[in-house]
């Protein structure tokens, strides 16, 4: 293939990937050279690029298809997997993504992309996104994630907006999840199950087992405001708000 067919075809795409399909490796060098210069192909960093070239001219680049041509095997994670799954209560500006090769965070045309650890044994499930396929945590690893990490997932506010957006989840898949998991993600999910326990479909005894998994606690959704504090007795645990504001961030199906 010869170098300005490869750039038109490929938006997204590794100084690798561009060498191992072009017609000869020392020639496409020589012209990717001349193309960063000219700024037909632009740097996002060490070894991957995006074309400007022909149709790709002017058009705005996927943060998903960044991260996935990054690393085929990364997972997008926490509030990242909400605007995949389409549930996200606000965008953000930030593509948060587990990865086992890329350890550094990296900015491209205002987005920062932050890896957060390896993918370990994450639940993952693959989702289309433009032109892309995404490996992106599924729903139920999502609603964990975020609850566990809230700082990662735009806060504790925008965490349970957006978690609670899922039309449907999948209870025994949350659960397997949440057993391997400590008593305060055990008392934060049940909590948001017993919000959303119409909507889900969440039988007694899900509730009953997690409850069965707390201690004595408390346990705390997100950094309590000391002034404004509530507090749900079923589920040991301190909410950042009064009862009644937590309960409004709290997505109705």
């Amino acid at each position: 293939m010869k170098f300005s067919e490869y750039i038109s075809k490929h938006q997204v795409f590794t100084t690798a990937g561009l060498l191992r399909e072009c017609d000869s490796a020392e020639s496409a060098e020589e012209q990717l050279r001349l193309a960063v210069k000219s700024g037909s192909v632009e740097r996002v960093r060490r070894g991957l690029l995006v074309s400007n070239y022909r149709r790709f001219e002017g058009a705005p680049v996927d943060p998903f298809a960044v991260v996935m041509t990054a690393d085929e095997g990364a997972v997008v994670s926490f509030h990242s997997a909400c605007e995949a799954h389409g549930v996200a209560h606000n965008v953000g500006f930030v593509c948060q993504f587990r990865s086992d090769s890329v350890r550094k965070a990296f900015t491209f045309r205002g987005v920062e992309y932050k890896p957060c650890g390896a993918v370990g044994d994450a639940q993952v499930k693959t989702v289309r996104s433009g032109e892309s396929h995404v490996r992106v945590t599924t729903r139920e690893q999502t609603i964990v994630d975020c609850l566990d990490k809230p700082r990662l997932s735009g806060g504790i506010e925008e965490a349970v907006h957006s978690v609670s957006a899922f039309a449907y989840i999948d209870a025994a898949a949350l659960m397997g999840i949440v057993r391997a998991k400590g008593a305060q993600t055990a008392s934060r999910v049940g909590w948001l199950l017993s919000e959303k326990r119409k909507d889900w479909h969440i039988s007694g005894d899900v509730l009953g087992e997690l409850q069965g998994m707390i201690g004595p606690g408390p346990y705390r959704l997100g950094r309590p405001d000391s002034s404004r504090k509530g507090w749900s007795r079923e589920w040991r645990l301190l909410l950042p708000d009064s009862n009644e504001e937590v309960s409004t961030w709290i997505t109705r199906g």
